[in-house]
């Protein structure tokens, strides 16, 4: 008998995830016996980023202030609320700010404001019309296209507010990235899977001031 899921997964970060951040030295000056033992500190509440000498400033008060913030619970019956297709701003975005490509479910967009506040991230958020999927369920139902990512960026000309032409795509659409870049005509990068962890790889491949 199928058990029907009553909330949504926010992909919330894991010990793996953050020992992708970790150099993996092993050099037990955070009072761990190995970077493994730390990740799984973090995650448990036991240890804090600021412990690792070794890690970026940055990143470590990142991984902190995420660790601090509860995750929401989203039912499943709020599924399919959707926002306008455009953009959604978080903070005063400068020109230099990142664009990431999302859905227009309206729970995912909240969560991502609230995650980049957290981190003090100003970002463009580019809300493709998935119909109001979220984007797991999006890819799977093929509603994160190409085609609807193009649409989203000519409407609102979001190129003439920032000096760059990047796209940061959520993991889970990772195999449209050349699609994206071909139909778009923008440099598209493969962002992670959990949103949690996008602040963290903005900061380590240099995407924020």
């Amino acid at each position: 008998m199928a058990v029907e899921q009553e909330f949504a997964d926010v992909y919330p970060l894991t010990a793996e995830i953050l020992l992708e951040y970790l150099d993996g030295t092993d050099c037990r000056d955070c009072g761990f016996p190995s970077c493994t033992a730390f990740a799984d500190a973090l995650i448990s509440g036991k240890a804090r980023g600021r412990q690792c000498g070794e890690l970026d400033p940055g990143i470590a008060a990142a991984i902190d202030a995420l660790l601090d913030y509860a995750p929401p619970i989203i039912p499943y019956n709020v599924m399919m609320e959707s926002l306008s297709p455009g953009i959604y701003p978080v903070g005063d975005p400068p020109p230099s700010s990142p664009v990431l490509v999302t859905c227009n479910f309206t729970e995912t967009v909240r969560l991502l404001e609230q995650i980049l506040k957290t981190c003090s991230i100003k970002a463009i958020l580019l809300m493709s019309d998935t119909k109001g999927y979220s984007v797991d369920n999006a890819v799977a139902e093929k509603k994160f296209t190409p085609f609807e990512v193009l649409k989203v960026i000519s409407h609102t000309e979001v190129g003439s507010m920032v000096n760059h032409g990047r796209l940061l795509i959520p993991g889970l659409a990772g195999h449209l990235k050349t699609g994206l870049a071909t139909t778009t005509g923008w440099h598209v990068l493969k962002g992670p899977v959990s949103g949690f962890e996008i602040p963290l790889f903005l900061i380590r491949e240099g995407l924020v001031q």
